[in-house]
């Protein structure tokens, strides 16, 4: 998730710290709130990954300050700067190993299939809060002809 005040927090706190923070969530988004709780910094990172995945195989990005945050027995990949979930490594510059989770939330759209899905046993997709719908029969459409609108079920209207 990337939240530059969460990081900073963490970072300042120090692995083994506790934190009390909100993380995540949009103002601009409605209904996309930040998610508030007390945190142990776990690990922290200088954010930099390289991805070793199918998807810009070799290609190196600096995330700035990253944490793994941790409520309970749920761990939290927390970044300073923004990456689409292109690769396992971005988990693991925080030390969280995706093949050993037991369940694994990707705030991704298709972007993570080609690293995630060789270790997956399941995927499933959720709707959430967003810019960008997650199914297209959910936008709006005004000027959509009706010889291609497609109904839920896959029939026409």
């Amino acid at each position: 998730i990337p939240d530059p005040a969460a990081a900073a927090a963490a970072t300042e706190a120090g692995v083994g710290a506790t934190v009390d923070l909100a993380i995540g969530g949009d103002p601009a988004v409605p209904g996309d709130e930040p998610v508030r709780g007390r945190f142990v910094v776990e690990a922290l990172s200088d954010g930099r990954c390289r991805f070793d995945g199918p998807m810009l195989h070799g290609t190196e990005v600096d995330l700035g300050p990253a944490t793994c945050l941790r409520s309970g027995s749920v761990r939290v990949a927390v970044t300073t700067g923004r990456s689409q979930v292109f690769d396992r490594n971005l988990f693991r510059m925080v030390g969280i190993v995706p093949e050993e989770q037991r369940l694994l939330v990707v705030k991704s759209s298709v972007h993570f299939r080609g690293d995630f899905e060789p270790i997956a046993r399941e995927i499933l997709v959720a709707r959430s809060p967003g810019l960008v719908a997650a199914d297209p029969a959910d936008l709006d459409w005004r000027r959509l002809p009706e010889s291609v609108r497609v109904t839920p079920g896959g029939g026409q209207p």
